[in-house]
């Protein structure tokens, strides 16, 4: 588990890393510009991307989105790929349908070179056969234990999405050393311990927030932040028995919540994951 981790922190480091995009961005036909940045994850058909600047964009594949690879260093000569060669550190260059608030891609763009690092960076992180396997046999046996728990949170998600006014039932705070997001012993067992106490309440969430104090360059602490949060989602989800559906998606604070006091790094309450047990007021009476 310690080496997921260790390759989620190799994949982090890459995509914060700053970049001149492949493609340059430009305005289409339709006065729709284009977005330029990184593939940071992929579900299905839906990718999320991030620009050289921060700013993260979801973007939805459509049956007719035309995905092209430039060969060569200026990308002149395309040829068509499918959208498996859409992965992770892939540099990409997207053209809307038309603008709006949900992406749908008309059209994504990429360099031969660029596909080469990102393919470069997925062997790099590559998990042995065996280990996938056995992951993937713990995620089933989790879901067929809160089989009637994620049926109970299915039929009321609209009503959790209605109501804002959530009870907070249990709040810890897990350290973590100087530029580490490998958890302790002891903050393994106080989240085993948080994982008991919220499966008694009826419709539990839990909310994972990263933090990271102020040593470092902004963009390094983002991505540690992120790195932490993601190493207590995973232990709860797979240590500690927690169904995926509880825990909301993870934020990551970077050093935004560290005080000036924290600026040279001296108080671990900056290099912490605070994690909250909530339930629905409405779900709960």
């Amino acid at each position: 588990m310690n080496q997921i981790i260790k390759n989620m922190i190799v994949l982090a480091a890459v995509l914060a890393t700053p970049y001149t995009a492949s493609i340059a961005q430009t305005t289409t036909g339709t006065g729709t510009a284009t977005i330029d940045g990184v593939i940071v994850t992929r579900d299905g058909d839906s990718f999320m991307m991030r620009s050289k600047t921060g700013t993260v964009t979801n973007v939805t594949l459509a049956k007719s989105t035309k995905i092209n690879e430039g060969l060569g260093l200026l990308g002149v000569r395309t040829e068509t790929m499918s959208s498996a060669s859409l992965v992770p550190g892939l540099r990409i260059s997207v053209e809307p349908e038309s603008a709006g608030p949900k992406v749908v891609a008309k059209s994504v763009k990429f360099s031969t070179n660029d596909l080469e690092t990102a393919d470069a960076i997925q062997a790099a992180l590559a998990v042995p056969q065996q280990q996938i396997q056995a992951l993937m046999q713990e995620l089933a046996a989790q879901k067929q234990q809160n089989a009637t728990q994620d049926q109970q949170i299915a039929a009321t998600g609209k009503r959790i999405g209605d109501l804002a006014e959530y009870d907070l039932k249990a709040e810890i705070k897990i350290l973590f050393d100087v530029n580490s997001a490998t958890l302790s012993d002891k903050a393994k067992e106080e989240l085993k311990t948080l994982a008991a106490k919220a499966k008694t309440y009826k419709g539990y969430l839990i909310q994972v927030v990263g933090h990271a104090d102020a040593q470092g360059t902004a963009r390094s602490n983002q991505a540690l932040s992120e790195n932490r949060a993601a190493t207590v989602v995973h232990y709860l989800q797979q240590e500690a028995g927690v169904a995926l559906s509880r825990v909301l998606t993870p934020v990551a604070m970077g050093e935004s919540k560290a005080s000036a006091a924290n600026e040279a790094g001296a108080n671990p309450e900056s290099r912490r994951v605070t994690v909250r047990i909530a339930v629905n007021r409405g779900i709960g009476e």
